[in-house]
């Protein structure tokens, strides 16, 4: 009986049926993108909290809570990415965008939320989204810096 056991188990683990410690219900094999609306040619850029300002806000989002990088996210340390899109579209806060672009290139699903907002993609409607970075450096990666991606809501 343990050997039929062990060998069903191993069955599903080849055919992908197991569930994935630590996965996000969307399989990491999974990147395509589902939701209600695309918009095309979108302009993706990098924004960073700034140490310069010692100014706690820097850290926080428009509510307060503290953000989410891309980088914590890859580290597994976080469950979200937190971006910034114009505020006049009234999207509500935590509303899960995806961006195949970026779930392409690092091979998973990339969980990305806007939580923030801010004076560089006001009035830029879905033209333009912001992603949160660790640093200065990190966003100089042409990764997070693209003109044409997709976001689909």
């Amino acid at each position: 009986m343990k050997k039929n056991w062990i060998f069903i188990v191993i069955i599903c683990w080849i055919c992908g049926c197991l569930p994935r410690i630590g996965c996000s219900e969307s399989d990491s094999t999974d990147l395509s993108c589902r939701g209600h609306m695309t918009f095309e040619n979108v302009t993706l850029t990098a924004y960073y909290p700034s140490i310069e300002n010692n100014d706690p806000k820097e850290y926080l989002d428009t509510k307060g809570h503290a953000l989410a990088t891309l980088q914590d996210f890859l580290a597994g340390k976080i469950d979200f990415v937190t971006v910034s899109m114009d505020e006049g579209l009234k999207i509500p806060y935590g509303t899960p965008i995806c961006i195949p672009q970026l779930n392409a290139h690092y091979r998973r699903q990339i969980n990305l939320q806007v939580r923030d907002s801010a004076n560089n993609v006001k009035g830029r409607r879905y033209r333009r989204v912001d992603i949160c970075v660790q640093s200065e450096s990190d966003s100089y990666d042409p990764v997070v810096n693209l003109k044409r991606v997709s976001i689909v809501l």
